[in-house]
């Protein structure tokens, strides 16, 4: 089995394009607001906790590459991450169940810490991970299934998010094999 690893100056190019980004993203309702365009009206406390989401995204995706220059761990990180923060993002934006006032959207917020917990037993170990993100798929099915029975017709965005949990998955799967290919030659 070939492992693919990322170079440090890839790396670098990556970090650097991931912090402009993010910041790219959090001028860009503050040019809108400038220029005047309608419905963009963020407050200070929007900006404050736009930067803190960026922050630990970023922050997150510093310690994957810390954790491991195999490009399949990074990738699985990468999908685990995105689908924990546009849970997040989009239930606080405008709700995916209905509005964000409705109680049923705190099931997203439960998906999020469950994979956070599984994260933290598994101490950022590719095959531990690998599981982890399994029983973040299972809780996502779970809520989903019940969502159907309670007549929230989620089954799409939901099916999205359990699809990017079993990619995840598979990706930290990948790595694990390849990082144990590549002690053993």
């Amino acid at each position: 089995m070939t492992t693919t690893d990322m170079s440090p100056r890839t790396t670098r190019h990556l970090r650097m394009l991931g912090w402009s980004a993010a910041a790219l993203l959090l001028a860009t309702p503050a040019i809108a607001m400038l220029a005047g365009a309608d419905g963009v009206n963020w407050s200070a406390g929007d900006f404050i906790f736009a930067g803190v989401m960026f922050g630990v995204v970023g922050g997150l995706f510093e310690l994957a590459a810390r954790a491991s220059a195999n490009l399949a761990y990074r990738a699985a990180v990468v999908l685990a991450v995105a689908c924990a923060f546009l849970q997040i993002w989009i239930n606080l934006a405008v709700g995916i169940i209905g509005s964000e006032d409705n109680p049923a959207n705190a099931t997203y917020f439960v998906v999020v810490l469950v994979a956070i917990a599984a994260a933290s037993v598994a101490a950022g170990k590719a095959r531990g991970m690998a599981r982890a993100m399994i029983v973040v798929l299972a809780v996502q099915l779970l809520f989903t299934a019940a969502h159907l029975v309670q007549g929230h017709f989620t089954a799409v965005i939901d099916l999205f998010f359990a699809s990017l949990w079993l990619l995840s998955s598979r990706l930290f799967a990948r790595a694990a094999d390849e990082i144990a290919a590549k002690a053993q030659a």
